[in-house]
């Protein structure tokens, strides 16, 4: 299947994140330990506070160096939430590439290690983070699978690794939680791009397509 990719430049100035010095200061000590820009990592910021509206655990599917992760557990963690942050990750690279991901092979990515990413979390003071290592959820997902999840955050960059994660959250999700792909709106990603658009015609979600990458599905009911 082939997708239209180009450069985007979207013609809007506001830049939210200029007027959120808590954002600007926590992105900067997590910069380091992500490929996430400025504008996802904002996302993820404030989609917090919105998904805290709701009941449960924040999850969290491809780590690499634990960027996003420090970053959401932080802004959980100010504002003052008992909800945990569940990081998962292989640390051994991306898995399950297949024929819908054109340029992945398998062991991307796998430049990091469980001690990066809990340093990260003792740089920012963390007490709300756990790591779970191995693949999601098919080594790891028995250690949560009694949680609930507000929001889950799938940056997996492969076509079935993204729909096994997809498949094992929704149903331990509440109306209102939130799914967000990050790896939609890119040309190398090509799996995720058709996965999200697989499931556009799935009852009891809305999918935003973001122009800064992201896809966003919102629970908005019961299956």
């Amino acid at each position: 299947m082939q997708f239209g990719y180009e450069p985007i430049h979207p013609m809007a100035t506001y830049a939210p994140w200029l007027d959120d010095p808590d954002f600007l200061a926590v992105y900067k000590t997590v910069q380091p330990n992500t490929l996430v820009d400025h504008m996802r990592a904002f996302e993820l910021w404030r989609l917090v506070d919105q998904a805290l509206k709701v009941p449960g655990d924040i999850l969290e599917v491809g780590v690499w160096r634990g960027g996003t992760g420090c970053l959401m557990a932080k802004r959980v963690q100010a504002l003052g939430s008992s909800a945990k942050v569940y990081l998962c990750d292989t640390f051994a690279g991306v898995v399950k590439a297949g024929p819908a991901d054109r340029y992945y092979k398998g062991g991307e990515h796998a430049d990091t290690s469980q001690r990066i990413v809990l340093d990260l979390a003792d740089q920012l003071g963390l007490s709300n983070v756990s790591l779970l290592t191995g693949i999601f959820p098919d080594d790891t997902g028995d250690q949560v699978a009694d949680r609930r999840f507000c929001l889950c955050h799938i940056d997996v960059d492969v076509y079935d690794s993204a729909l096994h994660v997809l498949e094992w959250v929704w149903p331990r999700m509440p109306v209102g939680g939130v799914v967000v792909f990050d790896d939609y709106g890119f040309s190398s990603c090509t799996g995720v791009t058709q996965l999200v658009n697989d499931r556009m015609a799935q009852r009891g979600a809305l999918t935003l397509h973001n122009l800064n990458g992201h896809a966003v599905i919102v629970k908005t009911a019961e299956d």
